[in-house]
């Protein structure tokens, strides 16, 4: 079972323009580190607006997002959601991604 800490250690951005994904790991880093903090009782309220805040700067680079680093950065997104209870299906990224 995939934990978040085990996900941290992952090399979960391998696809892409490396610079980009350099840049964007950081919110990565602070978003599972935030849902760390909130732990596993979490309210699922708590849990999205941690993901809000990480698109909010992923957002900031809309212009450097192309196909292959959007593929990488939603599925990155949308496996830590599956960790921490939400469903892929729900397609909860969609609801704060920029236009890229």
């Amino acid at each position: 079972m995939k934990t978040l800490e085990n996900y941290l250690n992952e090399n979960f951005l391998a696809e892409g323009d490396p610079e980009l994904l350099e840049k964007l790991r950081p919110v990565f880093v602070t978003l599972i580190n935030r849902l760390k903090d909130l732990g596993s009782n979490a309210a699922e309220e708590d849990r999205l607006e941690a993901f809000a805040k990480a698109f909010d700067l992923i957002n900031r680079h809309e212009d450097e997002i192309e196909t292959v680093e959007r593929e990488t950065i939603l599925e990155a997104i949308y496996d830590i959601g599956e960790i921490v209870g939400l469903s892929r299906e729900t397609q909860f990224a969609e609801e704060w991604r920029g236009d890229w």
